[in-house]
């Protein structure tokens, strides 16, 4: 943009501001149009001439003071450069053009104020707008940078969060299978079948952004399913959404990463069994919330649960979800995308 500028101000700018301050002095030119063409004409020669210069100090200040940190000392030593350019070449292209009898007009105290005060004014003008016109760029691309810089390193996270998701799920699910197939086989075959569904979403879900929310509940009964059979009657799951959200997206495998940081976290007994709940607000929100019964010894983490979630949702430029606490039940209220916000592709089967 700035380039683009520079451009229309030689090819445009500079021809039409000599031709529009010249004819200011048409009447001491006696309106000889013949004058006003030659002086505008050495006019134009000169200041690109002067802008040149103007342009190669720039140049030297932006490469010596190139960050927006520094912009008072890069605007201080610009505008004193340009003062003193100004100043040197106005005072001997008067002169020069006296001797030369190429003015126009005599030359007399006068005609040095107005040329002086005439240079600083449009350098001041032009100077502030090129200050402007750099700050602004400057600023947009420090913006950029930050915004992407954040973006790598969310991504970052995620991809190594994610990459934790699958193996632990998996690691789990064939302890339980073992521990089946010796003590029930029937229902081992059962879990196979679960399980493949299970994984099946997770393969096809890696590469999504958002997922529907009626998919991501179908999904959340084949898991609970396989969860049922692992603890029986130490865990219960209800959900009762909102008809119209159905169709809105969130995250994928969210609603799993929820349950798998409640069962790490809490203790599952028959007589007390972990009761998990998925539910939706009157303002379009999905709350999964579970009762408390925290295990006595601390559960190591890898943080794959909810740092995994707010990872994706800051990666999707989404609110944070709203995580709360009262000591007796546990929740994390979701965010959800309209149906009319769609940013991800049909899902395939790999």
């Amino acid at each position: 943009m700035e380039k683009l500028n520079d451009k229309w101000l030689r090819l445009i700018g500079i021809p039409a501001v000599e031709l529009l301050t010249n004819l200011l002095y048409l009447e001491q030119y006696q309106y000889d149009w013949w004058i006003y063409l030659r002086t505008s004409f050495w006019g134009v020669f000169y200041i690109f001439l002067l802008w040149e210069a103007f342009t190669r100090w720039l140049k030297w200040v932006r490469a010596k003071f190139p960050q927006i940190g520094q912009t008072r000392r890069r605007i201080l030593l610009t505008f004193a450069g340009y003062f003193a350019i100004i100043t040197a070449a106005q005072i001997a292209v008067v002169s020069l053009f006296g001797l030369l009898g190429i003015a126009g007009v005599p030359i007399t105290p006068d005609v040095y104020v107005q040329q002086l005060l005439g240079g600083y004014i449009v350098i001041l003008i032009v100077g502030i707008l090129y200050e402007i016109i750099y700050y602004l760029t400057k600023l947009k691309a420090a913006l950029i940078e930050a915004e992407k810089a954040k973006k790598t390193s969310l991504q970052h996270q995620y991809d190594t969060l994610k990459a934790q998701v699958n193996p632990h799920f998996l690691f789990n699910s064939l302890n339980s299978l073992s521990m089946l197939i010796e003590e029930n086989p029937e229902q081992a075959s059962a879990f196979i079948d679960e399980m493949s569904t299970v994984y099946r979403y997770l393969l096809q879900t890696s590469v999504r952004e958002l997922i529907p929310l009626r998919q991501e509940l179908c999904f959340l009964n084949s898991f609970f399913h396989l969860l049922k059979i692992r603890y029986g009657e130490s865990i219960r799951l209800t959900h009762s959404v909102d008809e119209a959200l159905l169709d809105a997206q969130l995250p994928p495998l969210t609603l799993q990463s929820l349950i798998e940081n409640a069962l790490k976290h809490n203790v599952l007994l028959p007589d007390s069994p972990l009761t998990i709940r998925v539910t939706s607000t009157p303002t379009g929100e999905l709350v999964v919330s579970n009762t408390i019964c925290r295990k006595i010894t601390r559960a190591l983490s890898n943080r794959t649960g909810l740092a995994t979630i707010v990872t994706r949702y800051r990666l999707l430029d989404l609110p944070d979800p709203v995580i709360e606490d009262d000591g007796h039940r546990f929740s994390v209220r979701l965010p959800l995308v309209m149906a009319g916000n769609v940013r991800t592709l049909p899902l395939t089967t790999p």
